[in-house]
């Protein structure tokens, strides 16, 4: 098995944005632009998954001071893995990561069906919004402090 190295990057490392390309959606230039600029200026957080001198995931993030109701919160802005190694625990080697910089704080996203099951499967809360868009259900999903398997 390949050992994983998970640490904070930047946009210019070779692969990063592209794997922002797949978390925003691919088609939409403007998002990706945007995402990027969000990343450089700060002050969101941006960390990647290497192996093989290669990154191969990425999650960007928010370290909110007042998160609805509680005193802080770690929003995910946006998640991706090369899809050459999902499901051999990259997500959430990210997400552990997260959870490790920021202690005692919950982690958490609005996200679709097709990313639903990732998040349930290591921890996360999930619960559904309804129909935000016109046929996409889209959920919230919350991990409480310390409760990653």
């Amino acid at each position: 098995m390949t050992a994983f190295v998970v640490e904070p990057t930047t946009i210019d490392v070779a692969g990063v944005v592209e794997l922002l390309e797949r978390a925003v959606g691919g088609d939409d230039r403007a998002r990706l632009d945007r995402a990027c600029a969000r990343y450089c200026a700060g002050p969101a957080g941006l960390t990647g998954v290497f192996a093989e001198r290669s990154v191969i995931g990425v999650v960007g993030y928010f370290h909110h001071t007042d998160c609805r109701g509680t005193l802080r919160c770690v929003e995910l802005l946006h998640i991706a893995t090369d899809p050459r190694w999902e499901r051999q625990g990259v997500g959430a080697a990210l997400v552990e990561w997260v959870q490790a910089e920021h202690p005692g704080d919950p982690i958490e996203t609005e996200t679709d069906g097709d990313a639903v099951g990732f998040y349930r499967a290591i921890g996360f809360d999930v619960a559904s919004l309804g129909q935000r868009y016109p046929g996409v259900e889209r959920f919230r999903v919350v991990l409480r402090p310390n409760l990653i398997r």
